[in-house]
């Protein structure tokens, strides 16, 4: 099955590694952007896929594919990031940056999804290291619902 969706990702950051005093405390940061996007539903496989459109007139595509408990975020652009969430987890993941490859350590604290056919939310919160050092804290929260019933 396959539906015109509303999107709305609001993401939580806690930064990291701008900090240059030991102690420092990093500023939270937090967006809220809306997409028209797709869900496409294959059995127990779901993925919702739209495209950001940024102030410098820069696009990226971003794919959310949620499957027996696991979610991957995909997202290529200018950087390009595969992002894997394991339910109290740890993965090793890729992002390139336009110069080389970037591995980073993806720890899923907690994932919760009741993503359907009618819509709903996924949360989830984690972190992630850079070489073994703590980059950011983030809080995800991704909420869908069929472009009908946006209004």
């Amino acid at each position: 099955m396959k539906m015109p969706v509303e999107i709305m990702v609001t993401n939580k950051k806690l930064n990291y590694r701008d900090m240059c005093v030991a102690g420092d405390v990093p500023e939270a940061h937090e967006s809220c952007e809306s997409y028209s996007g797709i869900m496409i539903i294959n059995g127990e496989k779901l993925s919702l896929n739209y495209d950001e459109i940024f102030d410098d007139g820069v696009t990226a595509s971003t794919s959310v594919m949620l499957q027996n408990g696991v979610v991957l975020i995909s997202h290529r652009g200018e950087i390009n990031t595969n992002l894997v969430f394991l339910p109290g987890d740890s993965c090793d993941c890729v992002c390139h940056n336009g110069y080389r490859n970037m591995n980073l350590r993806v720890n899923t604290k907690s994932l919760n999804s009741d993503i359907g056919p009618l819509g709903g939310k996924l949360k989830i919160d984690y972190t992630i290291e850079i070489m073994g050092n703590l980059a950011e804290k983030n809080s995800m929260c991704v909420s869908v619902c069929p472009a009908d019933s946006a209004s």
